[in-house]
């Protein structure tokens, strides 16, 4: 990242890929007037008209940059609407049902079904060859079904959450426990182990831990409670995706370890089987505990919320990987996410949808995600996109992490999502003591292969 190579080269690249987005796969041969609708879940970038004392809204970015497309293209009306996260797959697919969904979308999860339902218009006609070689090939593989391309790329990866690990720097000063080392920060399960026991402690003795080295939560991330399981070498599915396989015996040598980490090592608070994400966010931006889960867009966070008045003081926060086995190596979750556009009948109408959507994710457009020190999905936006920056060394320990990204649940094909609850009730019950590891994990599994292998 602190390297100039490739400016040359990338400097044309960009300028051939800002020329591309002003042309479209099939020539626009009319103006009449047209409204084209959209959908995202909240994503709070700061788009350049935000004050730099302000802490930007879910609705600053795509109000902007509808009204920045309706500028270019006064025969068009853009709207948007923001869908909160909770009951955004349920709305999409109401709006599926009544044959009214959006022209635009940008899912939680790309849905290999909507293809083979007819329901997405194929970009491979409208991505140039600037695109084609600057996109990521896994990005632009997230939305490939058979020969044909139908996911926008826009961000590489998530938040972090199942591939990083926030430390707070200040706390491990305060214990006399060092951070793991530039420039991976890298540490093995041991190295992990001897910092979370000097970080876990009691202040009034009354024999009760008051700061913790990190929580364990079973209403959070999935993605974040999976890592746990693939440092012990587990797998959510088989190789073949036939069956799920949570329950070897890495899987219980796993859950073994996260229920110990709260009730025999104390380093995790109890109540873990209540808790959920935001809990655990909260633990860390109170600073009672020293680890947090995420990436740089949780570093954003603390900034956002202390704009908010949601926190009283902003505090330093450093990415680290999560810790690993040697024999096994390091892992973190990996994906990619972008905009699909919803079938059109009108053939005009489709051109100047795919030109919004391509609007969105050119270089110039994607390097706003910078706000929410998110990675984009084109290289040329990357190279150089943090250079010189607060956060530099935070995104180089995040891309370090990723180059050992796996999909936790198997491939873009299966859709795990019908088990999701019936993981969270494993852990629940694993985490209460109501069932030891062993038993939770394999009722799991039974109840996750009816669900989603049944009839396969």
């Amino acid at each position: 990242m602190r390297s100039t190579r490739r400016l040359v080269c990338l400097a044309c690249g960009v300028l051939l890929g800002l020329l591309g987005t002003l042309q479209p796969g099939p020539a626009l041969a009319e103006e009449r007037p047209i409204t084209i609708t959209w959908w995202i879940n909240p994503w709070r970038i700061a788009p350049p008209d935000l004050q730099p004392d302000q802490a930007p809204t879910a609705e600053d970015f795509p109000r902007w940059i509808s009204q920045e497309f309706m500028k270019r293209h006064p025969n068009v009306t853009v709207r948007y609407e923001v869908l909160t996260n909770q009951g955004f797959d349920q709305k999409v697919a109401a709006a599926i049902l009544a044959g009214n969904p959006p022209d635009v979308l940008r899912p939680i999860n790309f849905r290999q079904e909507w293809v083979r339902q007819g329901l997405l218009e194929p970009i491979d006609p409208y991505l140039t060859p600037f695109d084609w070689e600057d996109f990521y090939d896994y990005a632009l593989d997230e939305g490939k079904v058979g020969d044909h391309y139908y996911l926008f790329p826009w961000n590489n990866s998530n938040n972090g959450m199942g591939s990083t690990l926030l430390l707070n720097p200040r706390m491990f000063a305060q214990r006399g426990v060092a951070l793991p080392p530039l420039p991976d920060r890298a540490w093995t399960m041991d190295e992990f182990m001897e910092a979370a026991r000097k970080l876990s402690y009691d202040t009034n003795g009354d024999g009760v831990n008051d700061y913790y080295a990190l929580a364990m939560s079973a209403r959070m991330d999935l993605m974040n409670n999976l890592a746990w399981f693939h440092i012990f070498g587990a797998r959510y599915v088989d190789e073949q995706q036939r069956r799920f396989v949570l329950n070897s015996p890495e899987g219980v040598r796993a859950l073994t370890w996260m229920v110990d980490a709260i009730h025999k090592e104390r380093i995790a608070p109890p109540g873990a089987e209540g808790m959920g994400i935001y809990d655990v966010i909260n633990l860390f931006h109170q600073q009672r505990i020293a680890i947090g889960y995420g990436g740089p867009y949780e570093i954003g966070r603390i900034d956002r919320y202390l704009k908010e008045g949601r926190i009283q003081e902003k505090f330093p926060a450093h990415v680290a990987q999560f810790p690993h086995f040697p024999e096994i190596g390091p892992v973190a979750y990996h994906t990619s996410g972008g905009f699909v556009v919803f079938k059109q009948a009108d053939p005009y109408k489709r051109e100047m949808v795919m030109e919004f959507v391509r609007f969105l994710t050119n270089p110039e457009n994607m390097k706003l995600l910078r706000s929410l020190l998110y990675v984009t999905a084109r290289k040329s936006v990357n190279e150089g996109l943090y250079e010189g920056y607060e956060f530099e060394d935070e995104i180089d320990v995040y891309l370090r992490a990723i180059e050992h990204g796996i999909p936790y649940f198997g491939s873009a094909e299966l859709d795990t999502t019908p088990a999701d609850n019936h993981f969270i009730a494993m852990l629940e019950a694993a985490f209460s003591r109501n069932r030891t590891p062993r038993q939770a994990l394999d009722e799991f599994v039974a109840q996750a292969n009816r669900l989603v292998f049944r009839g396969r």
